[in-house]
């Protein structure tokens, strides 16, 4: 994969570098905050090579890569893309805000509780293997490893809060420390407790807490940028830290802390109230949509509440299995596609996705697969109710937080937890492939539609047929690999041909039904009859132009005759501010053919071929 390439490519659909305020990355999704949502073009991104899918939601734009995402981040980052927050807090609805501040505080991280949990599975796997006893020092070394990554989570999520609020990252690590300081665990728990300014500190245990830190760092913030804001330029590099974390500290120690600890011991509390009267109805509906909350990037939110009741518990009786069930269903479904599909590609895809869905990561399997062929979200909704009504009817628990396959093992703290955990998950797996199997039809993997007067329309192939669509405008054609602009050159929207236009007049290729006029005019979209779908694109960044310089002639959902008059542009307009009045034509539905071959002819008028679509 051209990571470069697929990286300028999203650039340019997300509305430019100015149009990102933040720019952060998981485990499989590029999560970016726009200043407009507007400007970005899903669907152009959904088709580029390499991204398995969009989801616009909860105050993130996020694209999915998969595995490779760490490295078209850093693509990214090459091209001027600023890492972390680069703007001032986007308004929206309240929800969308905090889901958005949660999941942007957790995802920094999640590789040290991965590293932590994975570990702690490997360990425990060889431990049961007998290759290594869990008395020996190689042990209990390795397991004090896993711990650093949960003991110590204060001290992270300190440094991510401190970038997510702009504010000095190493002074929100500091407030971390102090919370999970031995010294200071041990004054609040010395016999008689202890005081601060004759205030009674309330003994708190705050290593492997989340919602102390969250709160400490959020008011640290408003004390930064205050004192950011009034201490003399010259006194700042020693007043700006010493008054914050003076203020920050004592505050989260009196009042912040304790609050925070109240408010994780209470989630705790609901959870085991859930778990005791309705684990059962409670594990079914997580099971059912644990998928869903991935597909909307919402499973982020759980992360604190999970933290949460390890803490309290030691074990995870609801999050953790629902999860499992969710990942069993994906790879149920997938297996189906790989043995059910005649089609190599969906055969390899169908394979590949059920393993990285059985380690937990589900996303391309959720992707690329369930929502592509729709039919399986069926599957893995009523698959993973099933196996996660077993799950709560049997009480299964989790000792890791991570979901896996391979995470199985470590549910062994009893022969009959691991068995029925192996049971829920069977039951999901099994029941996901039977249904995706009776539900999916060969036609599935490779549907042949039309789009034609506002319906869809079954239709057959066009086998061994040659249609030729003729040149949108007059001038001289320029091949589709040397116009500057990532999405075209790179064929990401499809095979075509580009025209530096003589006339500034476009006209209609063939006979067709314009299914689509931009907003601002620049892009005019026509299906033919033969369900050839052609996007005729005027210019290079020609949409920051809102509509000047372009004069529509036709309107949407008209049908017209090749070579009728579809739009006038200023050709010099365009020119004089400074934008590439290039035009494209390509057809964006190029995989549905054999081939899309361009003319070799230098100028070409409206009555000439230009492209050849091959079925």
């Amino acid at each position: 994969m051209d990571y470069n390439k697929l990286a300028s490519s999203i650039l340019d659909q997300v509305g430019g570098q100015k149009n990102i305020e933040k720019l952060i990355h998981c485990a499989t999704r590029l999560r970016f905050t726009l200043k407009d949502d507007n400007k970005a073009n899903a669907d152009a991104i959904k088709e580029l090579r390499g991204v398995s899918g969009v989801v616009n939601g909860n105050g993130q734009f996020q694209v999915i890569i998969g595995p490779d995402v760490a490295s078209v981040y850093d693509a990214l980052l090459s091209l001027g893309v600023t890492g972390g927050d680069a703007g001032e807090k986007k308004e929206g609805k309240i929800w969308d805000n905090v889901l958005e501040f949660i999941s942007s505080s957790f995802t920094p991280i999640v590789a040290v509780i991965t590293a932590g949990g994975m570990l702690q599975v490997l360990i425990s796997i060889l431990a049961m293997a007998g290759v290594m006893s869990d008395t020996s020092d190689t042990y209990l070394v390795l397991y004090q490893v896993t711990q650093a990554a949960f003991f110590f989570l204060p001290i992270y999520l300190g440094y991510s809060v401190a970038s997510k609020f702009r504010i000095d990252p190493f002074l929100g690590m500091m407030l971390g420390g102090v919370l999970v300081l031995p010294g200071m665990t041990s004054l609040l728990g010395q016999e008689g407790g202890i005081t601060l300014f004759g205030f009674s500190v309330a003994n708190v245990t705050y290593s492997s807490s989340v919602v102390p830190i969250l709160l400490g760092v959020w008011f640290m913030s408003y004390i930064y940028k205050f004192a950011d804001k009034y201490v003399p330029s010259f006194l700042k590099f020693i007043l700006r830290p010493l008054i914050t974390i003076a203020i920050a500290a004592p505050v989260t120690l009196l009042v912040l802390g304790p609050l925070g600890g109240r408010v994780g011991q209470v989630v705790a509390d609901v959870m085991a109230f859930l778990m005791d009267g309705y684990a059962p109805i409670a594990l079914m509906l997580m099971g059912a949509f644990a998928q869903l909350l991935v597909m909307t990037g919402m499973h982020y939110a759980l992360v604190p509440i999970l933290i949460a009741t390890f803490t309290t518990f030691g074990y995870d009786n609801l999050i953790v299995p629902g999860m499992m069930c969710g990942l069993a269903a994906e790879t149920g479904v997938c297996l189906a596609v790989g043995f059910k599909s005649k089609d190599p590609e969906w055969k390899q895809l169908g394979f590949s996705t059920a393993i990285t869905s059985s380690m937990g990561i589900t996303e391309p399997a959720l992707y690329g697969v369930t929502l592509k062929l729709k039919k399986p979200l069926i599957a893995v909704i009523i698959s993973g109710a099933l196996g996660g009504l077993y799950a709560g009817i049997t009480g299964v628990k989790a000792y890791v937080l991570i979901a896996s396959f391979a995470s199985l093992p470590t549910f062994m703290v009893t022969t009959a937890n691991l068995v029925n955990a192996v049971i829920s998950v069977a039951i999901t797996l099994v029941a996901a492939f039977v249904i995706t199997w009776l539900m999916v039809k060969q036609e599935d993997f490779n549907p042949k539609a039309k789009v034609a007067q506002g319906k869809t329309e079954t239709r057959e192939p066009l086998l061994g047929k040659e249609v030729v669509i003729n040149a949108c405008t007059e001038g001289a054609t320029v091949k589709l690999s040397d116009v500057n602009d990532a999405a075209f050159s790179s064929e990401a929207l499809g095979k075509g041909c580009a025209i530096k236009s003589s006339d500034g007049k476009i006209y209609a290729p063939a006979d067709a039904e314009v299914t689509a006029i931009f907003p601002t005019n620049h892009a005019i979209g026509l299906t033919t009859a033969d369900g050839i779908e052609t996007l005729i694109h005027v210019g290079i960044n020609t949409v920051s132009l809102k509509g000047e310089g372009f004069k529509p002639c036709v309107a949407s959902g008209v049908a017209v005759k090749q070579g009728d008059l579809l739009l006038e542009f200023d050709d010099a307009f365009i020119q004089s501010k400074g934008f590439d009045s290039t035009v494209m034509m390509v057809v964006t539905n190029t995989d549905k053919f054999l081939d899309v071959i361009a003319t070799d002819k230098s100028d070409v008028t409206k009555n000439d071929g230009l492209l050849t679509v091959v079925s």
